[in-house]
């Protein structure tokens, strides 16, 4: 899941500009459970905007914005609000407001910043699980990912200055090879860690997997 938070409102109003007429989307997937796009927060925000004298056209939670053919196909049910309109506000990651913004054609504004990929603990508890690296180790070492769960991203063991299982680098917080090693060992998979890994290689995201369709 990606994790976002919502960007300053100071900073969503400046992007707007001197657009009038707007049109509200969320994400009622990754960001609904973050609780920053579902259709609570797409309410507030089109409340805050007509309070500053802006008109809200429309409010859309869609199912998955980062997927375009559902958006393509939910984005005909406001086609007449999408060409009065001066632009759309995505509460999005950015993987949705840039397929938003292709499929519109209108000025796009992110209502939200993304920062990693998550699990959920509960409401409003997120843990970072994995930093899209691309070079994942998680065979190695019993499903924990070294690279988010040590502040050096160390991906061949603990640093010299850990101490007695716990981090160096962030008192308090247990060294997460020595959660790595209790894992392989449980497991009885302890061969696994002999394994040295050389430094993980600069990320190369894929462009695209087909034709982008316009």
């Amino acid at each position: 899941m990606v994790v976002t938070t919502p960007k300053p409102w100071d900073e969503i109003r400046f992007a707007l500009g001197d657009g009038k007429r707007w049109i509200v989307m969320g994400c009622a997937d990754c960001a609904a459970v973050c609780q920053t796009g579902g259709s609570s927060q797409v309410d507030e925000l089109a409340e805050r905007m007509e309070d500053e004298g802006l008109e809200v056209l429309a409010r859309v939670d869609l199912p998955s914005p980062c997927d375009r053919r559902l958006t393509r196909r939910d984005l005909k049910r406001v086609v007449r609000e999408l060409e009065a309109a001066d632009g759309v506000v995505c509460l999005t990651c950015g993987g949705g407001a840039q397929a938003v913004a292709e499929l519109v054609g209108k000025p796009v504004v992110a209502g939200l910043d993304a920062h990693f990929v998550g699990t959920v603990e509960r409401v409003g508890v997120f843990h970072e699980q994995c930093a899209l690296c691309g070079a994942c180790v998680l065979n190695a070492t019993g499903g924990i990912c070294p690279v988010t769960g040590c502040p050096k991203g160390l991906r061949n063991g603990p640093c010299e200055e850990a101490n007695a299982g716990a981090c160096e680098a962030e008192p308090g917080l247990e060294c997460v090879w020595e959660r790595i090693w209790e894992r392989l060992e449980t497991l009885g998979r302890i061969g696994a860690f002999g394994t040295v890994r050389p430094p993980a290689p600069p990320v190369r995201r894929p462009r695209s997997t087909g034709r982008r369709t316009r």
